[in-house]
C-alpha cells in the first residue's frame, strides 16, 4: 500500500495494530503505532488501547501504564475501555491500592464505570476472599444504575462458593433467573461442585435438571462433580450409576476414572478400582493424557499400600514403568509423587528393605522425599541408620523434624 503511493489512514492501522495485538505480535504492534506517527498519521484513543489490552492480557502493566501516560501527554482523552484494560490488567496482579485510583481518577473525568468494571472488580475481590467488598461492589453497582450481567453473577456465586456461602449462591442465582438472566454452564459448574462437596448431591442433581430444562447441557466437570460429591460421601454405588450414565451418554474422561478409581479405594473395594483401571488403555489412557495417567496410577497405588497388598503394588508400578518407558524423553516415568505413595505403604506395612530400595531408586531418578516419607522414617526407623542416612544425604529435613 505504502510502495503504491497510498498512505494509510488511523483506521488502516487500527486494524494492522489489532491483527497484529491478536497474534501476539504485540513488539510489532509497537513498532507500528511509533512507525505512523512517523509517517505523520497520528494514533487516536482506539490505537492504543488496542496495544494496553494486549499488553495487560501479557501481564506487562507497567508498559502499558507507560503507555497509557504518552498517550494523556499527547492530549488523547482515555475512555472508559482504556481504563478497563487498565484496572484488569492491575486486579490480575493483585495491586488493588493502583485499581482503586485509577477509579478514582477514571469518576473524577466524569467515565462512568460499565459492567465489564465492575464485574472485574468483583472477580477479583472473590479471588482474594474479600466476599463482603465483592458483595458491597455489587450493590454500588445496582445503585448506579448499571445492570449486572451472566459474567458478573457468575464471578460473585463463585466468590460465596468459595466461602461456603452456598444458600447465598442459591439465593443469588434465584436473583439472577428471576431477572431473565440465564446462568451459564460456568455458573452451574460452581454451584454443583460446591453442593457436591458439601454433601448436597441430590440438591446438586436438582439443579443439573433444571440446568437441562433451561437448555444447557450438562459437562463432563457437571457429571464429575456429582459423582465426586457421592464419592466424598461413601456413596460409591450412586457415583457408580452418574459413571454408567456418564459413559453411555459418551460424557467421560480421565478425571472421570480417578474420581471412580479413588473412591472405591477408599471403600477398600479395590477389585472394582482394579477393573476400572484394566478398563481405561481402551478408552482414555492416550499419549496426550500422561499426567492425568501418572495420577490415576498414583491413586491406584494408594489404595493398595493402605490395603497392604505390596506384592500388587509393585506389580502394577513395573506396569506404569513400561507402559511409560517408550514416552521416556518427555519425562513421562512415574513422578516423585508415585515413588512417595509406594514407600510409605512398605514403610506403614513393615517392609524395610524394599522400602530403602525403593528410597534408592527414587534418589537416583532425582526425586525428593516429601514430609510424610520422611516423618514415617523418623517415626518408625529410629534404629535402622541405612534408611536415615539415606534421607540426610540426599534430602533436607522439613522443619520441626529431628532425625536424632
Amino acid at each position: 500500500m505504502v510502495l503504491a503511493g497510498y498512505q494509510p489512514d488511523v483506521y488502516a492501522y487500527n486494524v494492522l495494530v489489532n491483527g497484529l495485538s491478536n497474534f501476539g505480535k504485540i513488539n510489532v504492534a509497537i513498532g507500528l503505532l511509533k512507525g505512523m506517527v512517523q509517517r505523520g498519521c497520528e494514533p487516536n484513543a482506539v490505537t492504543y488501547n488496542i496495544i494496553m489490552d494486549a499488553l495487560c492480557k501479557d501481564k506487562l502493566v507497567v508498559e502499558a501504564l507507560h503507555l497509557f501516560s504518552q498517550m494523556r501527554i499527547k492530549g488523547i482523552s482515555p475512555d472508559v475501555i482504556t481504563y478497563n484494560s487498565l484496572i484488569h490488567g492491575l486486579c490480575k496482579l493483585g495491586k488493588r491500592n493502583q485499581v482503586l485510583a485509577l477509579l478514582n481518577e477514571m469518576v473524577g473525568h466524569n467515565i462512568s464505570p460499565n459492567v465489564y468494571t465492575f464485574s472485574v472488580l468483583i472477580d477479583s475481590l472473590c479471588k482474594e476472599g474479600m466476599v463482603s467488598e465483592a458483595q458491597n461492589t455489587f450493590k454500588i453497582m445496582i445503585q448506579r444504575g448499571v445492570e449486572p450481567d451472566v459474567v458478573t453473577y457468575t464471578s460473585l456465586i463463585g466468590g460465596l462458593c468459595i466461602s461456603d456461602l452456598w444458600k447465598e449462591a442459591m439465593a443469588l442465582l434465584k436473583e439472577m433467573v428471576g431477572k431473565n438472566i440465564s446462568p451459564n454452564v460456568f455458573t452451574f459448574n460452581i454451584l454443583i461442585d460446591t453442593l457436591c462437596k458439601n454433601g448436597k448431591v441430590s440438591y446438586a442433581q436438582r439443579i443439573i435438571k433444571i440446568m437441562i430444562q433451561g437448555g444447557v447441557e450438562p459437562d463432563v466437570v457437571i457429571y464429575n462433580s456429582v459423582m465426586d460429591g457421592y464419592c466424598l460421601h461413601n456413596q460409591i454405588d450412586k457415583a457408580r450409576k452418574v459413571f454408567e450414565l456418564m459413559v453411555t451418554n459418551d460424557i467421560f474422561d480421565v478425571f472421570s476414572y480417578n474420581f471412580l478409581i479413588n473412591g472405591y479405594c477408599k471403600c477398600k473395594r479395590i477389585d472394582e478400582a482394579k477393573e476400572l483401571f484394566d478398563e481405561m488403555p481402551q478408552k482414555v489412557l492416550v499419549p496426550d493424557t500422561v499426567t492425568c495417567n501418572i495420577i490415576t496410577f498414583a491413586t491406584l497405588l494408594y489404595g493398595l499400600c493402605k490395603e497392604g497388598d505390596l506384592d500388587e503394588v509393585l506389580t502394577l508400578f513395573k506396569a506404569m514403568e513400561k507402559i511409560f518407558r517408550d514416552m521416556e524423553e518427555g519425562g513421562c516415568l512415574p513422578d516423585g509423587y508415585c515413588y512417595n505413595v509406594i514407600i510409605q505403604g512398605f514403610l506403614r506395612h513393615g517392609y524395610l528393605p524394599k522400602a530403602s530400595e525403593l528410597i534408592d531408586e527414587m534418589v537416583e531418578k532425582g526425586f525428593c522425599a516429601d514430609d510424610n516419607t520422611t516423618e514415617l522414617v523418623v517415626h518408625l526407623l529410629r534404629n535402622d541408620d541405612p534408611i536415615l542416612r539415606i534421607l540426610q544425604n540426599h534430602f533436607e529435613a522439613p522443619k520441626g523434624v529431628n532425625f536424632k
